[in-house]
This record gives C-alpha cells, sequence and structure tokens, in this order.
C-alpha cells in the first residue's frame, strides 16, 4: 500500500482533498447566493420604501371653503421634498427641500402663516419609487409654475397629478377637485391599500372627517353642507 509522507494512504488524502474543495465550493457558492438575496431584497426593500404624505386642511378654514392639501414625498420622513400651492396673491407656490416630516406638519401654520391650524387629516402612501427627477420636475410645473386655478389646477389638481406618476389611483373627480373629494376617492377607490397597510392615516380621525367634512364642490358652488 502506498503510504504519504504522514503514513496515511494516498487515496485517503485524495478523497479528503476533494472533500475539501468540495465544501469549499459549496461554502463559495452559499456565500454568492447569500449576496444574491441580501441585493435583491435591498432592491425590493427600495422600491417599496417611497414615501408619499398628504397634510388635508379642514375646509371650515379656508375662505372659498374648499379646503386645502399639500404634499411631501422621499424615502424617509427624514429627508422630503414638500410642495404647497396657494394663489398668487398668497405667495403662490412653494417648494421646501431636505424637510422633515414635523417640520413639513407645521410649515403653512408656523412659517407661510397662511393657515390658523395645522392640517386635521395627514395621509401617508407608500408607492413603487417613481423617477425623482421627473416627480420634481413635475411639482415644479404645477405646484409652483402653472398658475393657480380653481377650476384646472387647484391645489388638489396638482397632487392628483403627481399621485398618477407614482401609479396611484386618485379616483375620478373633476373640475373642482377638492381635498375632501380626493380623500374619498382614495378611501373608496384604493381599499385594498388601505387594508395592506400601503395607505395609512398618520394624523386625525378620517371616520370623522369623511362624515363631518362638508362636500366641498356644492360649498364652493352654493354653500351647501354635507347631508
Amino acid at each position: 500500500m502506498c503510504l504519504n509522507i504522514f503514513g496515511y494512504p494516498k487515496i485517503y488524502c485524495s478523497l479528503s482533498h476533494l472533500f475539501i474543495r468540495f465544501v469549499c465550493i459549496a461554502f463559495q457558492m452559499r456565500s454568492s447566493l447569500l449576496v444574491f438575496l441580501l441585493f435583491f431584497l435591498s432592491l425590493n426593500a427600495q422600491a417599496g420604501d417611497f414615501e408619499i404624505y398628504l397634510f388635508v386642511y379642514s375646509s371650515t378654514k379656508t375662505h372659498s371653503g374648499a379646503g386645502h392639501i399639500s404634499i411631501a414625498f422621499g424615502d424617509d420622513s427624514s429627508h422630503l421634498m414638500y410642495y404647497t400651492k396657494y394663489r398668487r396673491a398668497d405667495g403662490g407656490g412653494f417648494k421646501v427641500m431636505d424637510i422633515q416630516y414635523t417640520t413639513a406638519f407645521n410649515y403653512d401654520r408656523d412659517v407661510l402663516k397662511h393657515q390658523m391650524q395645522n392640517p386635521m387629516l395627514v395621509l401617508k402612501l407608500k408607492a413603487q419609487k417613481p423617477s425623482i427627477s421627473k416627480l420634481e420636475k413635475l411639482s415644479d410645473y404645477w405646484n409652483i409654475k402653472k398658475g393657480w386655478s380653481l377650476f384646472t389646477n387647484n391645489c388638489t389638481d396638482a397632487i392628483k397629478k403627481l399621485l398618477r406618476v407614482t401609479k396611484i389611483n386618485s379616483g375620478y373627480a373633476f373640475l373642482i377637485s377638492t381635498p375632501n373629494e380626493l380623500v374619498e376617492d382614495l378611501v373608496y377607490h384604493s381599499r385594498a391599500q388601505f387594508d395592506e397597510h400601503s395607505l395609512q392615516v398618520v394624523y386625525g380621525d378620517l371616520e370623522k372627517y369623511l362624515k363631518e367634512e362638508p362636500n366641498a364642490v356644492p360649498r364652493v358652488l352654493f354653500r351647501r353642507k354635507k347631508q
């Protein structure tokens, strides 16, 4: 029998060598698979982590009776891009970069002084991450550059155009689209998203808002309240 320098049969050494090589290859494959899985999960996490916040103001606190709504979006609540739109006489549209959620929540009241109170409702929407440059370009156009118009480009109209880019169903309200209509459309046309927690209420009482908030279109035109 042929022995190696350690006194073991060479066939055993060859088998041991093959076993070690097999273990090394298996470990490398496992490591590669683990890296791939982590990369895949990271991509999915990034795709689903894009956050949109809608800040809804009561219609009873605005002169028109239509209410107000503003929007913030970003990867997380600490780094948001905030847009709020008013008439040119009130300063037009405002854009704030790299703002935190709390600052955005208080911005229209504390900084702009356009609202007497904070939003009565805040909705958080999660979406597949769109092209940030495209979303910002549209936001700049509809929220700032495009003049305010009650019938075609009020604050809600501008936000609905942005939501379409993120593939969120913003409903069917047209003409004088108001915050109240948008919230109702989101609830009634996106109920599954509420159940899956991709659409959440982070501040306020949604059921109370839907029950008590006036139908803004007839309120604007005829000063009628919700029946």
